[in-house]
């Protein structure tokens, strides 16, 4: 069985963090690591680094302005090069005590045994949301990409993006191309990409992956942690 933790770091202290995450898996984990930075580095162990560059990488609006669609990128890099499962988590996230080899090797299996193709966190479907609009958390989608106009995605889910594990076969393929045409188009065309989530699980809806969204989390319960820009930590799952 072959695996990647792979994730997105751009600027310095996203890029050490990350780092230490992955030192950290490693002592844990039999895996490869991918971190996909805007700053050249050196191989280090079992730590991979993807470079890319942009002119920048925010738009021009208030507030959380990244491009978080580039987490696709770090996907990309997944693409041909044998594994079996991919699984993606923000940079700063950490590892706790309670996680294991076997934990990890447990999720595959859970998805092999019901056949799916990714596994998510928090489902949020955009039909619903567009019947409740005062309470959607991404009503800048709903008219940037006109869904009133048509239901083509009512039963798509808007995920949360920062822990994702898949299994890598052609329908990874398709999501991976499908998340990166919103990537640019939303560069091209100046559409916020946050919730990156919306992107996400439209890709996944069209690319027909089957997905989960509470089963497995109970295998990983107290594995992983991160604080949030307040300092407040959480803990996953």
């Amino acid at each position: 069985m072959r695996y990647l933790f792979t994730t997105l770091a751009v600027g310095n202290d996203y890029l050490d963090r990350a780092i230490d995450f992955y030192e950290d898996l490693s002592k844990k984990l039999n895996c490869d690591f991918n971190i996909t930075t805007n700053f050249k580095s050196e191989k280090i162990g079992k730590i991979n680094f993807d470079f890319f560059t942009l002119d920048r990488y925010n738009d021009t609006e208030d507030g959380f302005s990244f491009y978080l669609n580039l987490k696709c990128l770090s996907l990309k890099y997944a693409i041909d090069k044998n594994y079996d499962y991919v699984i993606y988590s923000d940079a700063d996230w950490k590892s706790t005590d309670l996680l294991n080899e076997q934990k990890i090797l447990d999720v595959f299996q859970f998805m092999e045994n019901e056949d799916y193709d990714v596994l998510f966190e928090r489902p949020s479907e955009i039909g619903y949301n567009k019947e409740n609009y005062d309470q959607c958390f991404f009503k800048e989608k709903l008219r940037d990409f006109h869904l009133y106009d048509h239901n083509l995605w009512d039963s798509a889910h808007v995920p949360n993006e920062q822990f994702m594990v898949f299994k890598v076969n052609w329908k990874f393929r398709f999501f991976v191309m499908k998340w990166e045409m919103f990537l640019w188009y939303s560069i091209a065309n100046n559409i916020r990409s946050f919730p990156d989530g919306f992107d996400i699980g439209v890709s996944a809806y069209e690319t027909n992956m089957k997905t989960d969204y509470d089963g497995w989390r109970s295998i990983l319960s107290n594995c992983f942690e991160f604080n949030d820009k307040h300092g407040n930590n959480y803990i996953r799952f």
